[in-house]
């Protein structure tokens, strides 16, 4: 499967343009942090775009991220390293743990998009965002309440420094800043 693929399937089964926007911004993220790990970018874009693909179609969080493989295994060749990191996104309620890189990059991405995305709309913009800015709400944990920190500072298991993952996450986000409206 190639991306444009991914985005056909994203389009197909993803309804809500919250959703759409949120798993945009992680691809991009995912991209950006391949190729600073040296990577497959394009594999791991694909997962960062679909890791909640089934959100639509299926509203309990428990079982969210199951019917996003079962998808993809009976329509594409998306490939069992995507697969386990949408799973294991959600280790939680699947019980899939994060073990690769691309596992623990794709949990912390999918955290830091919604952090990220919450300072930029408090500012109004994602212009002139800091790293040093960004951790201090990374620390304060009464701001964007839901963002699961924990997961964003295991981003040192895929073998990123944090203040280097904030800084490529912030400069991917803002490369796509009027598309998802900030």
């Amino acid at each position: 499967m190639n991306l444009e693929e991914a985005r056909g399937l994203l389009q197909e089964f993803v309804k809500s343009e919250k959703i759409r926007l949120h798993c945009r911004a992680v691809e991009v993220i995912a991209a950006a942090l391949a190729k600073e790990l040296n990577e497959d970018e394009e594999k791991w874009a694909i997962a960062g775009l679909l890791h909640d693909m089934d959100c639509d179609l299926e509203p309990d969080v428990k079982q969210q991220a199951r019917k996003a493989v079962e998808i993809l295994k009976e329509r594409t060749d998306c490939g069992e390293e995507v697969c386990h990191a949408i799973l294991a996104h959600n280790e939680s309620n699947t019980g899939v743990m994060r073990e690769s890189r691309l596992d623990f990059a794709l949990s912390a991405a999918d955290n830091v998009s919604g952090l990220i995305f919450a300072y930029g709309l408090m500012k109004k913009t994602l212009d002139g965002m800091k790293v040093k800015g960004l951790k201090k709400k990374l620390k304060d944990k009464s701001f964007s309440a839901s963002v699961r920190r924990d997961l964003i500072l295991d981003i040192e298991k895929a073998g990123m420094e944090l203040d280097k993952f904030l800084e490529t996450a912030i400069g991917a986000m803002q490369g796509i800043s009027g598309e998802i409206g900030l």
